[in-house]
């Protein structure tokens, strides 16, 4: 399935379909990315659709597999979780105190972000046909015959949720990611642009809705997965883990796949090349579609499954944590001994030459976004004390909820967020040297950053000058009172945005590093684990797993250079950060209130 951007209304406008689930979106067309499956499909010259049963019992069955395998590494990664958790409640060591009042990002999910005529290509037909679309507040795609059609309350022709895409913004990316040009271009550049803008932030919010959960459950699943692969002689998901749980694990299954498919069906595909690209994508759209439908549905029905399993580890950790954490620091002590020299050997040798170097490249795109953020909200909060002189209190208020809402404005937001973009080439060379094959994700990361500090700044503002807005004598002390808010707000907005951006650059080194260190270490000490089962009490075995007390132990290693790294350029003042000891006279929000009274 493709679009392009909008262009002149037609009358009518055929029947559209909407083949499997494409991973990949652009603009002015959006395609699918494929992943794959592994089978030579009985299609005589041409690529059949739909799959044949053969085909599909065969899909089915390595879905199934494929969640087989995969549960029993999602238990017992959600054991781990929750032994973290309830050993956290005793002590707990959390992140450094925000000074702006956080609030969660959350998208208005009954609102309209944007609408508008798009020609949508129809793979079927081959032929481009125009359909009215709408982006909901959740970032679900919706598109009808016209735009009557909407208002009248008819049913969508097809929805699609924008997680896993790849936004192409121009008929030469389109053309060199998939070989086909573009059939022109809308008739309007402003509302390219928007279009493009608000796609890209559904792209990103929907893909990266796991990452951001704070939540047990999303935890676990990410470790699980990442073990999994690890199993597999695979280190560093990468961008493999964007979108909801279903999706990754059909990435996953993909990845498998690919390879036999590129040698058992690609070639018994014929025609022209163009049409050979045609029919190898509408191959791997249905059988996408198929293992995503197979692999949700599982994922679903484990669903209860989890609930009663989070209930009893519930009742088995909390009785003997004590002991647990014993026996979890005795055996980690045993293992620190054999693994700990040769890992600083390796992280001293392979990896502490390249952080300085790799975290500069990583604070100066994320630096440049979170400073042309601060410069929007100063910005924007100017414009709206402007008004002071010229408008009635009502317009003010309104223009406070307008101000609220500047962090879900795309169009606004995205010059900061293309200060992200810089990653994709900066960090180009971290595939070839350490494997990371992360970096859309980071780029995604590092928007979400930006959005954040965003959200909690004009919030931050607005529960401040609302207490205001009655209480100033005229407009003279109004503006005053704003200017004053404005700048404190600032004041916060520096502190934490040293603090996220530090966290960010920590975990990002961690996740370029770890997985280096991780493989490079397997023969010399990951075999040696067997050795170390007999420590583990029987009634603990599904709790205290010995893979995530090694990788604790090799990534505390890590986090000693990481930390000594970024200390130095904290005492450097490199990027504006702030030495960790620096702090602000208080870090609760009733200092912000106290000193605006």
């Amino acid at each position: 399935m493709i679009w392009r951007g909008e262009r002149r209304k037609s009358a009518a406008g055929r029947r559209s379909r909407h083949v499997g689930h494409p991973l990949t979106t652009t603009e002015p067309g959006l395609r699918a990315r494929p992943a794959a499956s592994a089978l030579r499909p009985k299609m005589g010259g041409r690529c059949s659709s739909p799959l044949n049963g053969r085909q599909r019992r065969y899909l089915r069955g390595r879905a199934d597999a494929t969640m087989k395998n995969f549960m029993p590494y999602y238990r017992r990664q959600l054991a781990t979780a929750l032994l973290r958790r309830v050993s956290g409640e005793l002590d707990p060591q959390g992140k450094p105190a925000p000074q702006l009042l956080a609030r969660e990002l959350r998208g208005p999910p009954d609102t309209t972000l944007h609408e508008g005529l798009l020609s949508q290509y129809d793979g079927d037909s081959r032929s481009w046909q125009e359909n009215y679309f709408i982006l909901l507040g959740d970032f679900t795609l919706q598109w009808f015959e016209s735009e009557e059609a909407l208002r009248k309350g008819c049913e969508p022709r097809g929805s699609t949720a924008l997680s896993g895409y790849l936004l192409l913004s121009s008929p030469s990316e389109y053309a060199e990611s998939l070989g086909d040009l573009c059939q022109g271009l809308a008739d309007s550049a402003e509302s390219r642009r928007i279009w493009k803008a608000a796609l890209r932030d559904g792209i990103r919010y929907r893909s990266t809705e796991l990452q951001r959960r704070d939540s047990l459950e999303a935890e676990a699943f990410l470790e699980a997965v990442r073990f999994y692969r690890q199993e597999r002689g695979r280190y560093g998901a990468g961008d493999l883990l964007l979108g909801p749980e279903p999706e990754i694990l059909g990435n996953v299954l993909m990845e498998d796949l690919l390879p036999v498919l590129r040698s058992q069906v690609l070639p018994s595909i014929r025609g022209s090349e163009r049409r050979r690209r045609q029919l190898w994508l509408q191959f791997l759209q249905e059988v996408y579609a198929l293992i995503l439908s197979e692999i949700a549905s599982e994922f679903e029905g484990f669903q209860k499954e989890k609930e009663k399993l989070q209930m009893e580890l519930e009742k088995k950790i909390r009785p003997d944590l004590d002991q647990m954490l014993t026996l979890k620091d005795q055996i980690a002590s045993k293992l620190q001994a054999a693994v700990q020299s040769p890992a600083e050997s390796c992280c001293g040798q392979s990896v502490e030459p390249h952080l300085e170097c790799v975290m500069e490249e990583l604070m100066r795109p994320v630096s440049s976004g979170v400073e042309a953020v601060r410069s929007l909200f100063a910005q924007r909060v100017d414009e709206m004390i402007g008004l002071v002189w010229s408008s009635p209190v009502a317009v003010l208020q309104k223009e406070l909820l307008t101000l609220g809402r500047t962090s879900w404005q795309p169009h606004v937001m995205h010059l900061c967020y293309e200060e992200a973009d810089l990653y994709r080439e900066s960090l180009r060379g971290l595939e070839e040297r350490f494997g990371f094959r992360g970096v859309t994700s980071l780029v995604l990361g590092a928007q979400n950053l930006m959005q954040q500090l965003m959200e909690n700044a004009t919030h931050t503002f607005l529960q401040l000058s609302q207490q205001h807005l009655g209480q100033a004598a005229g407009r003279r002390q109004l503006t005053q009172m704003l200017g004053k808010v404005k700048e404190r707000v600032l004041k916060k907005f520096d502190y934490d945005s040293s603090s996220v951006r530090k966290r960010f650059a920590q975990e990002w080194l961690v996740w370029i590093f770890l997985p280096f260190l991780l493989k490079h270490l397997e023969s010399g000490c990951k075999l040696e684990l067997p050795q170390y089962e007999s420590f583990v009490f029987a009634d603990f075995s599904g709790i205290i797993n010995l893979e995530n007390i090694y990788e604790e132990t090799v990534l505390a290693v890590l986090l000693r250079a990481v930390g000594r790294a970024l200390a130095e350029a904290s005492c450097r003042n490199r990027h504006n950060l702030y030495a960790d000891g620096f702090s602000l006279p208080q870090s609760s929000e009733e200092l912000l209130y106290e000193e605006m009274g």
